[in-house]
Order: C-alpha cells, then structure tokens, then sequence
C-alpha cells in the first residue's frame, strides 16, 4: 500500500507560512519599538543654557551622574531658597555625601547651610512623594525638579501627578558618559534607554 506525500507536502507548507507570519510580526515589532524608542531619544529635554528663574526649591533625585552638582550649581547661584536630594542611601550622611562630592569652600557652606538629604525613597514615585513633604514642611509653591535628561520624561510626570498644589519647573542633566548621538551603538545605553522607555511608558500607562 502506497502512502499519498501530499498531506505531508501540505503540513510542511502550512509550517513553513506560519514561519514566515511570525518573522514578519516579529520584525514589524522589532521596527515599531526601534521607532519608538528613537523617538522618545530625539525627544528628550536638551540641556538649559544661562541661569534659570528662580523657585522655592530644588529636588534633585539620587541615581544619575552630575545632578547632585549641577543642582549645587543652581543653589550656589542663589536660584533658590534651598535644595532636597532625596533616595540617599541609608548609611550615608550628609558629611559623607559632601566628602564625595569634593566640594569647594564656598560649595561646601552652600551645601551645609541649604542642603537637606532624605533616605526613605526607593523610585521616582518615592522621590516625587519625599518632595511633596518637604516642599509642604517648608511651605514652597514653585519646585526645580534637577535630574537626567532621560530620566526627566517619568519623573516630570510622577511629580506633577503627587505635587498637584505646586509648580514644577525642570532642569535636565545629560550625564557625561551617556551616547544619544549614536545610542544604539552602544550597548550600556541603549539597556538604560530601553529600561527607561519602559519605565516612562508603565508610569503614563498607570497615571
């Protein structure tokens, strides 16, 4: 008795289509995250020349390179009353975080005098909840919100959603080291990126 190939010349057929449609889909979704993530890097906040007006306060969430100094830079230059750096960790002090910092004379007195430092926060919803006390607590309207350019997208929202009664300005920071000129040729920042983007797209989601 011979056994007909057709019915197997068909199965490998149906196999070899359905290959094909999930290649495809894979790709088009490969494409459309690409585009979208090229996106989200085309438009991240630029970095501010000259001084700003000036705020209350400045909050300067830990977790990213030169915000810490470029928020010291801001409260230096007296554009504003004083500053929050929240989600320090929980073993550091105030005079071990300025030993880091390698701070100037005049730096180090800005720092002493004006700095406050807050240890509960774990995210960016604990830094923009640790803000909302401390703008409270010192009866500020107008806050700075000093963190990296990538990073700012998310934070802007999470603060603007737990700091309803208070203006919130921005000031981005682009840290030194991060490549958004040819991201996607770097590995270690298209991961951030990446991550990032996720981030910022499960916080609009959950707004």
């Amino acid at each position: 008795m011979t056994i007909s190939k057709e019915p197997r010349r068909i199965v490998t057929y149906r196999h070899n289509q359905t290959v094909k449609r999930i290649t495809k889909l894979s790709a088009l979704g490969i494409f459309v995250v690409a585009a979208c993530l090229q996106h989200f890097v085309l438009t991240l906040p630029q970095p501010k020349t000259g001084l700003p007006a000036p705020t209350d306060g400045l909050v300067v969430p830990t977790g990213g390179q030169a915000r810490i100094q470029e928020g010291l830079m801001l409260l230096y230059n007296e554009t504003a009353e004083r500053m929050l750096i929240t989600g320090v960790g929980q073993t550091v002090s105030k005079r071990a975080l300025a030993e880091q910092l390698n701070l100037s004379a005049a730096q180090l007195a800005t720092f002493s005098c004006c700095v406050d430092i807050e240890k509960t926060a774990m995210d960016t919803k604990g830094n923009a909840n640790a803000a909302r006390i401390w703008a409270e607590a010192n009866e500020f309207s107008t806050v700075r919100l000093v963190t990296s350019n990538y990073h700012l997208p998310r934070a802007d929202l999470e603060f603007h959603r737990l700091l309803p009664g208070h203006t919130i300005k921005s000031w981005p920071v682009v840290p030194p080291d991060l490549q958004l000129n040819s991201w996607y040729l770097h590995w270690p920042t298209v991961k951030l990126l990446t991550k990032e983007y996720a981030k910022y797209l499960i916080a609009l989601i959950w707004l």
